[in-house]
């Protein structure tokens, strides 16, 4: 039973290394040396192999060479995400709405990170009479780096566009009250009026202009017919719907601003007649602007203005400064 044993593989006793040595001999296997060293340098076999401080296994010399790459990696990725992190600024994010002047002064504004900058703009239209509606948005630069703005001084009703930015932190705080940007209710000059009387209102609700919410007003020198309608205020990803009752010129041009980053459109039409703008401002207006009488007035060209760098001052700027 015991030769059955042995020869159904049972528990034997392990040759030392000295029995595996003397097989490999008998058989004319080498035991690997040291790497790195030539064959007459090898220390003698009977010498400890942790006495070859260059005697490495080939797996733990696969492990290391394996583990150099990864650390390369990881080292990087940090690296980079350390530089990403360390470009980018903090910015004040705001957005609101005024039926009138605004003032940021009291406001606390949240922070966010912003990859290419900060941003601040301010849109306002308004009837000419003293009701406005004016859009403040901080936050993120977003768009192209530069760009032009599209504007017409003989556009009514009157409008205003201003976009600023900058590349520090918290820098996008300089458009605080509406004294940064122009009165666009300027009293006649000279102080004398048309003979035409318009209703006159400005919301962002059509029930917000209706002739019986809106003023009745006399009209400038130059403005001697009535209009209504209605269009968008866009400011980066962030439009409000607009209507409109005012007085005008016979042209009636009403192509408001716009840029790459901004738009005030509006459609209308206008009418001859005292407190003819009484129709509903919801309705849709078939050309950007209709004149008074059966020969319509061309389109005044718009003025191209390339619009300068920002330096801290008003009329600032569509590219983001240091």
């Amino acid at each position: 039973m015991e030769d059955d044993h042995d020869y159904l593989g049972g528990d034997q006793p392990k040759p030392g290394r000295a029995g595996v040595e003397e097989s490999q001999a008998r058989a004319g296997v080498e035991e690997p040396g040291c790497l790195g060293l030539s064959r007459e340098n090898q220390p003698d076999r009977n010498q400890s192999r942790r006495s070859c401080p260059r005697c490495l296994s080939s797996a733990r010399l696969c492990k290391l060479a394996m583990g150099v790459p990864r650390t390369i990696v990881l080292f990087l990725f940090g690296a980079v995400f350390c530089l990403t992190e360390s470009q980018a600024q903090q910015c004040y994010s705001f957005q609101h709405i005024y039926f009138g002047p605004f003032d940021l002064s009291a406001v606390k504004f949240r922070n966010i990170s912003c990859p290419h900058g900060c941003s601040e703009a301010v849109l306002s239209l308004d009837t000419g009479y003293r009701a406005t509606v004016t859009v403040v948005q901080k936050g993120c630069w977003t768009g192209p780096p530069t760009g032009q703005m599209l504007s017409d001084d003989r556009a009514l009703p009157p409008d205003y566009s201003v976009v600023r930015g900058c590349k520090t932190d918290l820098c996008n705080a300089d458009l605080m009250t509406h004294d940064t940007i122009p009165n666009l209710s300027p009293a006649p000059s000279p102080p004398t009026l048309s003979g035409m009387e318009c209703y006159a209102c400005l919301g962002i609700h059509p029930e917000d202009c209706t002739p019986e919410k809106s003023r009745r007003v006399q009209c400038h020198q130059d403005q001697s017919v009535c209009f209504q309608g209605n269009g968008q205020m866009t400011v980066g990803n962030f439009s409000v719907p607009v209507y409109i009752r005012t007085c005008h010129r016979p042209s009636c041009t009403i192509k408001g601003t716009s840029s790459p980053w901004t738009n005030i459109d509006l459609q209308g039409s206008c009418c001859e007649g005292q407190l003819c703008n009484r129709d509903s401002v919801t309705q849709s207006f078939t050309t950007a602007s209709a004149a008074a009488t059966p020969s319509q007035a061309p389109h005044s060209m718009a003025l191209l203005l390339m619009v300068p760098l920002l330096a801290g001052t008003l009329g600032g700027p569509l590219l983001p400064s240091s």
